[in-house]
């Protein structure tokens, strides 16, 4: 009898016990308790605003008469712990806008939705406050809407072709301030603008799937090529406001790995300069250095996605939770090697919440049969699901996922469906479901990891990377 190791993987929403070959190596984060947060926040965020990075304070950007906008993560998977992140910066900005003469009816509230859903009042409160929530008026606090023209400014195209289109609240306040909290690389910087208050006209350029994409993790900024389209795109923002004689103001927040995540930096100031010190304190959070890759890899995969907030993970979520932000927290290269095997774990049962996510049921049922090529999807029905009539009215009415949402999840299986040789789902409920999304299905992770040793060899290399708590493998 071959000796085992005890671990325990996250899956779904519970840890359960796993028995794994004693030669696997076993990634953790740096440490069980998180980095402890700000202990004065309010403090912190004056300080910031007091002392910006490579940009003007406000009270020498505004005074009586401006127009102000304060745009802010939405709540994807972004809730800090009480009082949040952006309600105590709000606050604090509230009066600061105030002293230095703006009126507080020429400030505006913003949700950056994105083609997320929208939010409603009562989910809006723990990040603006209940009173605020109550009382502001809805168009003094609204979610962006990228399906209503009236909103919308078009502003070009980079040199590559990528268009940009934003809400029109970015060029025509006197003063757009965005509130961030960057939980992993992927998130903040130019990002906030260019993504979360754009249109699909413009978050198609970089939310595709491409045929000869390296496979470089998007949580990689150095090495994303998702980051530097972005970034393209926030350089025409940039030169566009520059022409006014204006710049975006940035105060960033970075979140530790407790639950829920506390506030341990914060960053004000120009946009990229402040991102730049924001994922260096992140990466001291986060990242952990591996020696090579591994045959198999083997991950447990949470079902607290962000796009499942208030409600619940159906199987596509599943998928793009287990490719994207799981196998894909990575750095440099991925824990598995070329056509090596990656083991999931995850019930991964049948349920779609239609309210929420209109559209996916029919890409799981009608299209999926057709094809799971990513490549395939995008190209034959991308436009007619971003555009459809009911999906694009759920989307602005109904508190539904944009109609194009779900193929932005599958894309995610594309460059790690090249790159692996298989894609085990250990631990499925629904067999069925699993095949479906292009797994092997396995009842639990003992069996996925003995048919993995039959396929590479009973010597082959494993790497568990245990997570929560968030980490990232920078794999040398």
């Amino acid at each position: 009898m071959k000796s085992t190791v005890k671990e325990k993987l996250w899956y779904g929403d519970q840890w359960i016990d796993i028995d794994l070959p004693e030669r696997t190596r076993v990634i953790k984060a740096n440490s069980h308790s998180p980095v402890p947060p700000i202990k004065d926040l309010d403090r912190a965020i004056r300080e910031a605003l007091a002392n910006p990075i490579a940009h003007d304070p406000i009270p020498k950007l505004v005074g009586k008469g401006a127009k102000v906008t304060i745009a802010f993560d939405d709540p994807s998977g972004n809730i800090t712990k009480a009082p949040d992140f952006r309600q105590v910066a709000i606050g604090i900005l509230l009066e600061e806008l105030q002293k230095a003469g703006v009126e507080i009816s020429d400030i505006k509230l913003l949700c950056a939705n994105a083609l997320h859903r929208k939010w409603t009042r009562i989910e809006l409160a723990p990040i603006v406050g209940e009173r605020i929530s109550v009382l502001w008026s809805p168009q003094r606090l609204y979610c962006h809407d990228a399906e209503d023209p009236e909103q919308l400014v078009f502003l070009g195209e980079t040199p590559r072709g990528f268009e940009v289109e934003v809400n029109r609240a970015v060029t025509d306040s006197d003063l757009l301030i965005y509130l961030n909290i960057t939980k992993i690389p992927f998130s903040g910087g130019w990002k906030s603008v260019a993504v979360g208050l754009s249109t699909f006209r413009s978050i198609r350029h970089h939310h595709r799937p491409f045929p000869f994409a390296s496979g470089k993790s998007v949580m990689d900024p150095k090495n994303s090529s998702f980051q530097k389209l972005v970034w393209e795109q926030g350089a025409v923002i940039e030169k566009h406001l520059a022409e006014k004689g204006r710049r975006i103001f940035s105060l960033e927040s970075v979140a530790n790995t407790s639950n829920p995540p506390e506030i341990t930096a914060v960053f004000a100031g120009h946009t990229p300069d402040v991102h730049v010190h924001t994922l260096e304190a992140l990466s001291t959070l986060q990242i952990i250095d591996v020696q090579g890759q591994s045959d198999v890899a083997i991950y447990g995969v949470d079902s607290r996605t962000g796009y499942a907030h208030n409600s619940f993970t159906n199987p596509l979520l599943v998928s793009n939770q287990g490719y994207e932000y799981t196998y894909g927290m990575f750095q440099n290269q991925s824990l598995v090697r070329a056509g090596g095997i990656l083991i999931l774990a995850h019930p991964c049962t049948y349920q779609f919440d239609d309210l929420h996510h209109p559209s996916y049921r029919e890409f799981y049922e009608k299209l999926l049969p057709i094809s799971i090529d990513p490549y395939d999807l995008w190209n034959l029905f991308s436009d007619d699901f971003a555009h459809r009539p009911e999906y694009v009215h759920k989307y602005r009415y109904g508190y539904g996922f944009h109609g194009a949402h779900p193929f932005f999840m599958w894309n995610a299986r594309g460059a790690p469906s090249r790159h692996l040789g298989a894609t085990f789902l250990a631990g499925a409920k629904d067999f069925d479901v699993a095949r479906r999304l292009g797994f092997e299905p396995f009842a639990s992770v003992e069996d996925a990891v003995k048919e993995a040793e039959n396929r590479m060899g009973s010597d082959c290399s494993i790497t568990f990377h245990s997570m929560p708590p968030i980490s990232l493998a920078r794999v040398n």
